[in-house]
């Protein structure tokens, strides 16, 4: 009797888990469409064992470039303000950087003389600030200057202007099976230090453009020492080169911004079997940035057009994406309380209204925001609850409860569970609560159900 009690038990909790498991979207932030769509259905289909375009894990690599694609690289490229502001914490040491070029225009905030100056400018600004020290101190300095550094417009940490859509898609192929690269032009010593914290991508599994090394000993320690000299240069045609020689097998998903990108995606997309290329073109001004063919950041213009005629995706960010960045996440829920029963509340009634974390099965809900409504009129009752939004974890699942009591005695309460916030639910939301009555007769059936399956 106890086995088939349990067998009951098991049942019950399945199907109760089933719709919620069925229901659970992997891309929240992203709008429903043709580019969420697109993503989806390739994954299934290289994930269904059987399906004419299955393809085994071994095989499942996707690359990301990502200044553009995976966090911002507007006003200025991130690696270039690191080393701008490495120039100005180094210039004590080189008083002949004053009157130096490129360095001079650095120190006096000349931004026009330092982009005049090209590759060329640039390059010196690099060997300068990032060589003559070992690779362990460089990643340290990497670490340390991005503790303090804020975006110039949105005055947070660099590291937070990472896109939340982007960060959902690398957990979801990762979930799939995939195995997940960046394949950047920028510095693979400067992404290494915090591409794992922030993505999720070890940096054995960063690619990247590199000046040389050498090994030494010091003080009988050994070392490894960058050099100022280019050793390789990770962008446009010699992506794809990096990728031959650092994975040494060829990607079926690339994922880009720029026409920095474009061989990378094309010689993804050009090997046999299901492949998949996707373009995330910047759209919204508003939120981020808009621009494309003439942009001297990522510009985005020979990619956009092949991407029609080779069938890549295209996300158009102010379309496609309902949330850019993760601190976008709304710092309240409101909408209103109310019941179907045509009775007036007591003049001493109260409503309480919460928001709660009901991601764990087995433990409490875990109450995150909540409001007392004293004396709440008729009905319904509005509410707004007001939250921190670091409390708020997008891969959790977050609802509003509701009870209505007098002098302490429950009178209504909501039976139904009302997601708000993430996994794209709204951030308003309607409660329904049903009188006490109602609510024990729910659990009198429960109850004599479980009897029912225990008995047999």
């Amino acid at each position: 009797m106890k086995r088939h009690f349990l067998t009951a038990i098991t049942l019950a909790v399945l199907l109760a888990l089933a719709p919620l498991a069925a229901a659970a979207d992997p891309l929240p932030s992203w709008s429903e469409g043709q580019a969420k769509r697109s993503v989806v259905d390739f994954v299934q289909r290289v994930t269904t064992a059987g399906g004419a375009d299955f393809v085994p894990v071994s095989e499942r690599i996707a690359v990301f470039d990502n200044d553009g694609a995976l966090w911002a690289e507007k006003p200025m490229y991130v690696q270039l303000a690191f080393a701008l502001d490495r120039v100005k914490a180094l210039a004590p040491g080189h008083p002949e950087w004053k009157d130096t070029q490129p360095f001079k225009a650095v120190l006096e905030g000349d931004m026009k003389t330092v982009t005049a100056g090209g590759e060329h400018a640039l390059l010196e600004l690099v060997m300068a600030t990032h060589a003559g020290m070992t690779t362990d101190a460089f990643a340290q300095v990497v670490k340390d200057w991005l503790a303090t550094a804020k975006h110039p417009r949105f005055n947070r940490p660099y590291t937070e202007l990472v896109y939340q859509p982007m960060l959902e898609l690398l957990a979801y192929l990762r979930a799939n099976g995939f195995k997940t690269f960046i394949v950047s032009g920028g510095g693979i010593e400067f992404m290494r230090p915090w591409t794992e914290k922030v993505y999720g991508i070890p940096p054995e599994q960063v690619i990247g453009s590199s000046i040389k090394t050498r090994f030494e000993l010091r003080d009988g320690a050994p070392v490894l020492v960058r050099l100022p000299e280019i050793n390789f240069i990770d962008d446009k045609a010699g992506k794809p080169v990096g990728i031959q020689m650092h994975i040494g097998r060829r990607p079926i998903a690339a994922f880009g911004n720029s026409d920095g990108d474009l061989q990378m995606l094309q010689w993804t997309t050009a090997g046999p079997g299901a492949r998949f290329g996707l373009i995330v073109h910047h759209t919204d001004a508003d939120r981020e940035y808009a621009y494309d063919r003439q942009s001297s950041v990522g510009r985005l213009d020979q990619a956009l057009n092949e991407a029609k005629t080779r069938g890549w995706t295209v996300v158009d960010m102010k379309q496609d994406w309902q949330r850019v960045f993760p601190f976008e996440i709304k710092a309240s829920v409101s909408g209103t309380v109310s019941y179907l029963q045509r009775i007036a509340l007591p003049p001493d009634a109260s409503v309480a209204v919460k928001l709660v974390d009901i991601s764990k099965q087995d433990v409490p809900a875990v109450t995150i925001a909540e409001q007392k409504i004293t004396h709440p009129g008729q009905m319904p009752i509005p509410y707004e609850l007001r939250f921190d939004p670091e409390k708020i974890d997008p891969r959790m699942t977050y609802a509003v409860q509701a009870r209505i009591e007098q002098g302490g005695k429950l009178l209504f309460n909501s039976t139904q569970v009302f997601p708000v916030i993430t996994r794209g639910n709204p951030s308003y939301m309607e409660v329904k609560v049903e009188p006490v009555k109602k609510t024990r007769e729910i659990e009198e059936k429960n109850q004599a159900a479980n009897h029912e399956a225990e008995s047999t």
